[in-house]
């Protein structure tokens, strides 16, 4: 199980997802943060996990398909994880993630500061691309995984995701 801890507009968002109590229940990726941002006056998901920093996208988001957000949560992941060229499979990823709990904010101040700068910084980089379609989307998240950040000792997302996903391979 994946714990998912939402801001308070994506929370209003997707009412009927959350739930009242938390679970601790750690996995490899341990818990992510979300909130929604528009991208070309599209609503957007913004997914950042806690251990890595590592942010997924989910472009053109409806309340309509609310029923499927963890399909499309898993999809996303693995797409993003393959863009950027991170060697997981998606057994291994639908394995370790399992099932999507949405909870209201838990006021982690470090988390939230994560996703307003990379919601400034997509706002900052969307000037560069003429049109928005998925694979610009990608694009844009790769450049916020490739930020480096004094919490990872300078490092970035995308070198800390592929460090937890080698380290759980090897235990397997």
């Amino acid at each position: 199980m994946t714990e998912i801890f939402t801001t308070k507009k994506l929370e209003k968002l997707i009412i009927k997802r959350i739930e009242d109590k938390t679970l601790a229940v750690d996995n490899i990726f341990g818990k992510w943060n979300a909130s929604v941002l528009y991208i070309a006056k599209k609503k957007c998901l913004i997914f950042v996990n806690s251990k890595s920093l590592y942010s997924v996208i989910i472009p053109r988001f409806s309340t309509t398909e609310l029923d499927k957000i963890h399909l499309l949560f898993l999809e996303n992941f693995y797409a993003q994880l393959d863009f950027e060229k991170i060697k997981a499979d998606a057994e291994f990823i639908v394995d370790n993630i399992g099932e999507l709990k949405f909870y209201s904010t838990d006021n982690d101040k470090k988390m939230t500061g994560i996703i307003n700068y990379n919601i400034s910084k997509i706002d900052y980089l969307k000037y560069e691309y003429k049109i928005f379609n998925s694979s610009v989307i990608r694009e844009l998240t790769k450049k916020l995984n490739l930020t480096p950040f004094k919490q990872l000792n300078w490092s970035n997302p995308k070198e800390k995701m592929n460090e937890i996903i080698e380290k759980a391979r090897q235990t397997r």
